[in-house]
């Protein structure tokens, strides 16, 4: 599997060129390049690849032509003709440099030589287009890469050096935010969890939402690094800071990945970590009353139902998994009601698991 398959952005019949109204793009181009569409629908790659480069030579607009290019290179790759692909994505990047297609042909030259080819020339490439195109698409997964591999071949230190030099040369580019975090990443992997810290919130503070692509993970890894050096009220601030920006609408609020995963963590934190079943208990309940339609809206219920048993409120806990039925029919807790409850009948034929079991008597003692 291609490394660079979060990358491809790659139409399945390339991109719609052509309507009604627009510039004349030639008879004899119009026709080359719908032919080849054909063929690449019909998994005829060798007849594309040829009928792509007709196009191009047929082609009288230069977005046209490279369009054409970039999609004959797709064909060799998908002959495994990998030469021929590389020298075409080169093309691209010799006749037009600035082109629509140029910063992603070059971050395609850097995958076809690391997967392909020469393996070092590769992570040069790489490291070339991500300063030559420091805006484009690609950019951003091809920096993660990079710092992975140069973190692991040169050492995180000289990682972190190259990264402070391209801050300065890449400051108001599109993967500004992402130097700082790829920056945090390496101290966390070298083991400087204080520096870390540091850092990943220095990258979120600096490009606060809606302004920044990795506010959000940057926050996150914060509360990590905080836990994994024991600062657990640190974790939890970090996570009230992730969760700071949450926007609140007429017909309810906006909603990202981090958001019901920062609010669950928050209550496992008070309940693992700090020992506070009752802020864990409220947090808990944040989580399904805020985030009603996320996967762990059961589990946060539940775990809220949990606790109040644990304290001894079994009519609470009855009435948490009363509301349980109603609100999430197809939980899987339902099946275990009856341990919650006395009252309350189990659902469904399938016996209550065992690990859900265990939960019910963890703390029961605590």
């Amino acid at each position: 599997m291609k490394i660079w398959a979060a990358l491809a952005m790659l139409t399945a019949g390339g991109v719609a060129l052509f309507g009604c109204g627009g510039p004349d793009y030639g008879e004899a181009f119009v026709t080359s390049f719908h032919a080849a569409k054909r063929a690449y629908a019909a998994g005829r790659y060798a007849e594309a690849a040829a009928l792509y480069g007709e196009a191009a030579g047929d082609a009288q607009r230069v977005k046209d032509r490279d369009e054409a290019f970039f999609m004959q290179a797709r064909m060799y790759e998908k002959l495994e003709r990998y030469e021929a692909a590389r020298e075409r994505y080169e093309t691209i990047l010799k006749v037009s440099p600035r082109g629509t297609r140029a910063g992603r042909a070059a971050f395609e030259i850097a995958t076809l030589q690391i997967e392909h080819g020469d393996p070092e020339k590769g992570w040069k490439a790489l490291e070339e287009a991500i300063r030559r195109y420091p805006n484009h698409g690609s950019a951003r997964r091809g920096l993660e890469l990079w710092a992975e591999h140069v973190g692991e071949r040169d050492g995180e230190e000289a990682l972190r050096a190259v990264l402070a030099r391209w801050l300065v040369e890449m400051k108001g580019s599109v993967i500004e935010q992402q130097l700082r975090y790829e920056r945090a990443r390496s101290f966390r992997r070298g083991g400087d969890l204080a520096a870390a810290h540091a850092a990943f919130v220095e990258t979120a503070r600096h490009h606060p939402y809606p302004m920044g692509t990795l506010t959000d993970d940057a926050w996150w890894f914060a509360s990590l690094v905080a836990e994994e050096r024991g600062d657990y009220e640190q974790a939890v601030a970090d996570l009230r800071s992730l969760l700071a920006s949450r926007e609140v609408a007429t017909g309810g609020s906006y909603e990202r990945p981090r958001y019901p995963h920062a609010q669950m963590r928050i209550a496992e934190l008070y309940r693992d970590r700090l020992g506070d079943r009752r802020a864990a208990m409220k947090a808990f309940r944040r989580v399904y009353e805020e985030h009603e339609t996320s996967i762990l809206a059961d589990d946060a219920m539940w775990w809220e139902a949990v606790l109040e048993r644990w304290d001894g409120d079994s009519g609470a806990a009855c009435d948490l998994g009363e509301d349980l039925r109603e609100r999430f029919p197809s939980s899987r807790y339902l099946r275990c009601l009856d341990r919650l409850c006395s009252t309350l009948p189990a659902q469904g034929s399938r016996p209550c698991p065992s690990y859900i079991l265990e939960t019910l008597a963890a703390g029961s003692g605590g």
